[in-house]
């Protein structure tokens, strides 16, 4: 049986101060990368990828072995073709790490645990922080977000809370700038979309974070409550996270709840990896990842300009490092410097490299199939399936936008677009809404046809 530990009230005192002495450390820091010229902020952060490295390669059990053959020439050199020579790091390996082969630090100096949803991959991993760690990425959010909300905002929080931590990580971050919190989270056994509605209502929710599939189908209940979200919501901000959104998806959006929308992403292994700025671009988090593009098919680098998958290496993760991690994102960083005059580059996120279908030798991705589909869609449910048999792409769409002509137009998009002729098949409405409303992490790809 384990001795209690005796533990006196200045001890608890001692701790809270410590804690609180260390965010005030953190938030400084953060404070002073955010406000840094672009050259000082390169040199800190070449300074910061040797340390990430050296960390990594000595305190890891994962990476003693996996970078054992590589780090030393890095660490020597510095130079960006030894950083370039190091192997990468996969979703496998952290999968097959489970849950602490990936540990850098003492168990006991960790403040959270969590899992991925495993949605994407159909397995989980595990990612872990320290209060130092956690705290950076609280700061981080909090920066972008003070950019588009104030104090005044009431924000409604329709994320995931279980183990992930994106919710409690949005949570922390709109406490930091004074919003008044409503974690409605994602769960439609505890809170369905009619009361999630309500709730934005009777709280007189101004800002909505969520998927933009979800900010679709709760303006959809909205209207079949009665309740017209322009004019009887005071929703003038959709900050959209858990899927990229197609332009034309965003013009919906725009349109339906008559409030701007911003777009961030990120992973639970990372962190947040990309958010909005004040100029409304998403910008890649440079303080706390560094960022390289690479080929999916051969790994190598991709030149400047060119779009490519992401690959992440942590600059301030000490339980959790990682070092060129592919992400399976498909990005274009652009060269020249944001209106914002932040120093982190900006970025376009172009889906994800498993998102691909291939018809007929064409590679289409989904974020672009969805922005050919909605872009000819007239009336909600803005709902659409994709399948691919024979190699013929098929089409689904609900009643309301079957229409001669709504099926004409999209057909002729796809010829002009792709020279591709496609066939329609009817979904049933009904169906489609009890895939959304059931999803805990509702996107465009809860409603692909099977």
């Amino acid at each position: 049986m384990n001795k209690p530990v005796n533990r006196t009230p200045a001890d608890g005192a001692a701790r809270i101060l410590d804690t609180l002495r260390m965010r005030e450390r953190i938030a400084a820091q953060v404070d002073a990368l955010f406000t840094m010229q672009s050259a000082p902020f390169r040199q800190w952060q070449g300074e910061a990828l040797h340390a990430a490295v050296a960390h990594a390669a000595d305190a890891s059990p994962f990476y003693r072995s996996h970078l054992a053959s590589s780090a030393p020439a890095f660490l020597r050199s510095g130079q960006v073709k030894d950083f370039t020579a190091l192997p990468f790091t996969t979703r496998q390996h952290l999968h097959d790490a489970y849950p602490f082969g990936m540990l850098a630090v003492s168990q006991d100096a960790l403040v959270r645990f969590g899992e991925s949803s495993g949605t994407s991959s159909g397995t989980s991993i595990a990612a872990f922080f320290t209060a130092e760690d956690w705290f950076t990425n609280n700061c981080t959010v909090a920066h972008m977000l003070q950019q588009v909300l104030t104090p005044h905002d009431v924000v409604a929080v329709a994320v995931p809370y279980e183990l992930a931590g994106v919710g409690q990580d949005l949570d922390r971050a709109l406490e930091l700038i004074g919003c008044t919190v409503v974690a409605l989270g994602a769960s439609p056994q505890f809170c369905p979309p009619e009361r999630m509605v309500r709730i934005l209502r009777d709280a007189g929710v101004t800002a909505l974070i969520c998927s933009g599939t979800r900010a679709l189908h709760l303006s959809e209940v909205a209207q079949q409550l009665g309740i017209d979200p322009r004019r009887d919501l005071k929703v003038s901000k959709l900050l959209c996270a858990g899927e990229g959104s197609s332009p034309a998806k965003q013009v919906i959006l725009r349109e339906t709840w008559g409030a701007e929308t911003f777009a961030m992403f990120g992973m639970t292994e990372t962190n947040t990896l990309g958010m909005f700025c004040s100029a409304n671009q998403l910008h890649l988090i440079e303080n706390r990842s560094y960022f390289e593009l690479i080929d999916p098919a051969s790994g190598a680098p991709c030149a400047p300009g060119v779009a490519g998958e992401l690959v992440v290496t942590t600059l301030s993760s000490r339980a959790l490092p990682l070092i060129r991690y592919r992400t399976g994102d498909l990005v274009h960083i652009e060269q020249a410097p944001c209106t914002c005059g932040s120093p982190f580059h900006t970025m376009r996120h172009m889906g994800r490299v498993a998102d691909h279908i291939v018809v007929q030798g064409r590679s289409m991705s989904m974020l672009a199939l969805e922005q050919d589909v909605l872009s000819e869609l007239t009336s909600a449910p803005y709902h659409f399936g994709v399948k691919v048999v024979d190699e013929k792409l098929h089409i689904g769409l609900t009643e309301n936008n079957y229409g001669e002509e709504v099926r004409a137009r999209v057909a002729a998009r796809f010829v002009a677009q792709h020279g591709l002729e496609v066939n329609f098949l009817l979904m049933d409405k009904d169906k489609v809404d009890k895939a959304v409303r059931n999803a805990v992490k509702p996107t465009m790809q809860s409603i692909y046809l099977n």
